[in-house]
């Protein structure tokens, strides 16, 4: 059993400045790592906190793409964003989060996992002024993202995790979904952690579980926890890792010396009856974003 954190941290108090920068971000970093560590997790994210949005850190680091105005509803939370605007060819040119990793990774006893928004949503959320073609404007940001996701590969990243909300909410797109994946992973061989939060995965499944260069599919068990009856009716891939989502962040928060783990682990029993044909590992993951 892996425990490991879904999204942002929740490092901010009402004395935080709007803003933080350089060495103070640095700090918060370091924090937000070492009390995901003492929780217990086995697999840590940086927090996120250099993000002022889930979109725009990585999308607006993009050729061709600008940050827009703010929005609410983001798919799966329902928080905020700022629209990524699309006024050319999507482009990576160097890379976005690589410096946030080794940072995390070189003051992180526990393995460090850099997460991301994917190509679908990217194209759901973008206001395209370029493609005219959201098939090719998700292609797009998928070409883009596949070589950021190399360049965290060769920065040693042996995980990543890549959420996809909203493909929750347009289920009947499942195959341009897989398309978009499979441009995603072309040469990737880490371990690619899909997350979908929000929902569950009902009329995708068992396909989502079937795509190429999938390590491990993260469920929303929280907001999605019919997902879990599909998994007791439908064999889960023996090859494939599976997250439950089972702590939402305002359930609680991070408790300290190992809190988060013993809470999962007292409800394990419940929910292995619900996913035997998944026994063979498993992710009890805290969102908190």
């Amino acid at each position: 059993m892996i425990a490991t954190n879904n999204g942002s941290f929740p490092w901010r108090t009402p004395d935080t400045p709007d803003r933080l920068e350089g060495v103070a971000l640095d700090r918060v970093t370091r924090e937000a790592i070492d009390a995901q560590i003492r929780a217990g997790l086995d697999l840590v994210t940086d927090g996120l906190v250099r993000r002022t949005d889930p979109v725009t850190y990585v999308a607006g680091s993009l050729e061709g793409v600008a940050a827009g105005e703010e929005r609410q509803g983001l798919p799966g939370s329902g928080g905020s964003y700022r629209v990524p605007v699309v006024h050319s060819e999507v482009a990576w040119k160097k890379p976005i989060l690589t410096e946030d990793f080794l940072f995390a990774k070189g003051g992180s006893s526990r393995p460090v996992k850099p997460v991301l928004l994917g190509p679908y949503t990217l194209s759901r959320l973008a206001e395209d002024r370029a493609y005219n073609d959201p098939m090719a404007l998700a292609v797009g940001f998928a070409i883009a993202l596949n070589l950021e996701l190399k360049a965290l590969q060769a920065a040693g990243a042996t995980w990543i995790q890549v959420d996809e909300p909203a493909i929750l909410l347009e289920k009947e797109d499942f195959p341009t979904f897989t398309r978009l994946w499979e441009v995603l992973g072309r040469g990737v061989t880490l371990r690619l952690c899909l997350h979908l939060e929000g929902g569950d995965i009902r009329g995708i499944y068992p396909g989502i579980a079937r795509l190429k260069r999938l390590a491990c599919l993260s469920l929303d068990c929280v907001r999605g926890r019919a997902s879990l009856d599909l998994l007791r009716d439908t064999p889960f891939p023996e090859t494939l890792m599976l997250g439950l989502g089972l702590v939402d962040g305002p359930d609680g928060g991070l408790r300290p010396h190992g809190g988060v783990v013993g809470r999962l682990t007292a409800s394990w029993t419940e929910e292995a009856v619900l996913c035997p044909s998944a026994a063979n590992w498993m992710s009890f993951t805290l969102s908190m974003s």
